[in-house]
C-alpha cells in the first residue's frame, strides 16, 4: 500500500467585517479588510497558524493593497 502525504506552509486570506470602501486606485467599491497569515498545512488542510496575522485593506478588482484604511 502506498500513501502520499503533503505538508508545508500556505498563506491564507480571509475577509473580516462587512464594511466595503472605494478604491483610491480604480474607484471601484471593492476594498475589503483582509486578515492574512501563514498556516502549517497537512494534506491541504490548515492546522496551525504560524507567525503573526497581517491586517490589510485590499481591492478585489485591481489588487491595490494598503495597511491604512482608505479615506473614501
Amino acid at each position: 500500500m502506498f500513501f502520499c502525504f503533503t505538508f508545508g506552509l500556505e498563506r491564507y486570506k480571509r475577509k473580516s467585517g462587512h464594511h466595503v470602501w472605494h478604491c483610491p486606485n480604480c474607484q471601484a467599491k471593492d476594498v475589503y479588510y483582509i486578515k492574512n497569515n501563514e498556516c502549517f498545512t497537512f494534506c491541504f488542510v490548515p492546522l496551525v497558524p504560524c507567525g503573526s496575522t497581517k491586517k490589510l485593506y485590499e481591492c478585489q478588482t485591481c489588487g491595490w493593497v494598503n495597511v491604512q484604511q482608505p479615506n473614501f
